[in-house]
């Protein structure tokens, strides 16, 4: 999914000649910190309501604000992770979307986003969460994705976290699965460490002690 796809119609940039004030009014009513800045089609600048109050003079047009260092933009076939990544990075409420000319094309909120996010990783649907800690040497995904559909379900969604300091990585899986019992112990006789469990069915957030525990009850 690219940046183009993903534009919202609902908020609407505000003018190089208008007053501060009424960006000002728009974060407001839109519930964010930034504001993109047009002249025309032209895109300016991503003007923060931080950059407002430091000039302190509501009435003055927009283009008495210096904008140099304010630019953030991403292209129109910007990657959908990429441009959550940029999001991130500059922290922003907003991000604006140009063609290769600089001309305003739209912009994506971060709670667009996260909607967006949510719904791709399969978070937002049912079934359970696995955290793994595995040793760098030792991952393999095509392992990890058997031991789970051998256990008649299907991995949603997984993302790595590598823990440099002691040569690991953590593993966040998303399973169709609720009911976990013959997959933990799958995971079990693998010898892989699980460290937290979150499911609709079963113990949430179980620390290793209580998954020990579930795993005695289990007989394993």
């Amino acid at each position: 999914m690219k940046a183009i796809e993903l534009i919202q119609s609902n908020v609407p940039p505000v003018r190089i000649n208008e007053p501060i004030e009424k960006a000002l009014n728009w974060m407001d009513e839109f519930k964010l910190n930034h504001i993109p800045v047009v002249s025309n089609t032209e895109y300016i600048g991503l003007l923060s309501d931080e950059m407002v109050y430091d000039y302190n003079n509501l009435s003055d047009s927009i283009s008495k604000i210096n904008f140099i260092g304010n630019q953030h933009f991403v292209l129109e076939n910007t990657h959908f992770f990429q441009v959550v990544s940029f999001l991130s990075k500059f922290k922003l409420t907003i991000v604006p979307v140009c063609d290769d000319q600089k001309n305003y094309k739209g912009s994506i909120s971060g709670k667009k986003l996260l909607d967006i996010f949510c719904t791709q990783s399969g978070f937002s649907s049912s079934g359970s969460i696995i955290v793994l800690l595995v040793n760098n040497i030792d991952y393999q995904l095509s392992q990890i994705s058997q031991i789970v559909e051998s256990n008649d379900a299907k991995i949603l969604s997984l993302y790595s976290e590598p823990l440099e300091s002691n040569n690991q990585l953590r593993l966040t899986l998303k399973l169709s699965e609720c009911k976990l019992g013959a997959i933990l112990q799958t995971f079990s006789r693998y010898e892989y460490i699980v460290e937290e469990i979150f499911s609709d069915h079963e113990i949430n957030n179980l620390s290793q002690q209580r998954y020990d525990h579930l795993m005695k009850y289990l007989n394993v």
